[in-house]
């Protein structure tokens, strides 16, 4: 009995962080200008409403914030194709068409950064981040972002709030404080 009584609380505790996002999404790994992570491994912070891309409080389809079934296709393109270009041009009409979904600015972000495009990407995660202030997957690639433009104290300030808000097995907090180590090491800080 006791045995069975700790195999349910494991399953519990393992299964929570999954549960906890419900958002879509996956790591595609590496760090920094390496590859970076997509969609963390769970795929952002959505803010709370329906993950799957129903309709929002007026029955508008923009007001979805999950990965619907889209941004899953987009996600893909990026995380197993590395098709940055092609992701970046069916993001532009994703976000016009869904603009209060913030993990549509997180990708597009995030392939504007991998294109180089760091003055878009930077408007692009700002935007998200205006929608959902503690989207964890923006702030982790904003403070990539910063790493990769020499503004090491705006990842740092990326990196508290991280901790601030990330409470159990967050990734992106990972992910950023393994970046941030690197530009560490790389630049004697």
């Amino acid at each position: 009995m006791k045995n069975i009584f700790i195999l349910v609380f494991i399953s519990i505790c393992l299964s929570f962080p999954a549960l906890a996002k419900q958002d879509g999404g996956g790591s595609s790994g590496g760090q920094g200008s390496s590859g970076g992570s997509s969609g963390g491994s769970s795929g952002g912070s959505s803010g709370g409403s329906a993950s799957d891309g129903s309709s929002g409080p007026s029955g508008n389809y923009s007001y979805s914030t999950g990965f619907d079934a889209e941004l899953k296709r987009i996600l893909f393109e990026i995380e197993k194709n590395e098709n940055y270009e092609g992701a970046l041009k069916d993001l532009e009409v994703y976000v016009y068409e869904n603009p209060q979904n913030a993990n549509g600015w997180s990708l597009i972000g995030f392939a504007s950064r991998k294109l180089g495009n760091y003055e878009d990407s930077e408007l692009y995660y700002s935007t998200g981040l205006e929608i959902d202030p503690n989207h964890d997957d923006i702030l982790a690639y904003q403070g990539e972002l910063f790493l990769e433009t020499g503004r090491y104290e705006k990842a740092l300030l990326n990196l508290e709030k991280l901790t601030e808000i990330c409470v159990f097995n967050c990734d992106e907090k990972n992910e950023l404080s393994a970046a941030i180590s690197k530009y560490e090491s790389e630049n004697n800080l």
